[in-house]
């Protein structure tokens, strides 16, 4: 039995370098944008911008902003209170052989 060759002969590879290429029309492009999509895709994505609209909404509403540094937004600021808390806590004191320590350390280094 004859073996059948499964891919191209070489013959047929130079038959395909010689064709020349055509740019894909409006219909091509379609057709390779809905290829992998299921039935669902487009009522997904759509659900997905629905939910960023609306969490950016209501982000504007409320005022909130993610941020990295951990603050709390100005409006929950109490600065009546936490100058008050400042001024009952006692100030930190600082042993004068530590700090004498630390500048000599300084000095060194320069």
């Amino acid at each position: 039995m004859p073996v059948e060759k499964k891919g191209k002969d070489e013959s047929d590879v130079a038959k395909d370098e010689d064709k020349p290429i055509q740019a894909l029309d409006s219909l091509d492009i379609a057709f390779l944008k809905n290829y992998g999509s299921g039935p669902y895709t487009a009522p997904i994505k759509k659900a997905e911008q629905d939910l960023k609209d609306i969490l950016k909404r209501v982000n504007d509403v409320c005022g909130v902003k993610e941020s990295d540094t951990g603050l709390a937004p100005p409006s929950r600021w109490d600065l009546v209170s936490d100058k008050q808390m400042m001024q009952e806590e006692q100030p930190l004191q600082v042993c004068p052989g530590a700090l004498r320590a630390g500048l000599a350390h300084l000095a060194e280094r320069r």
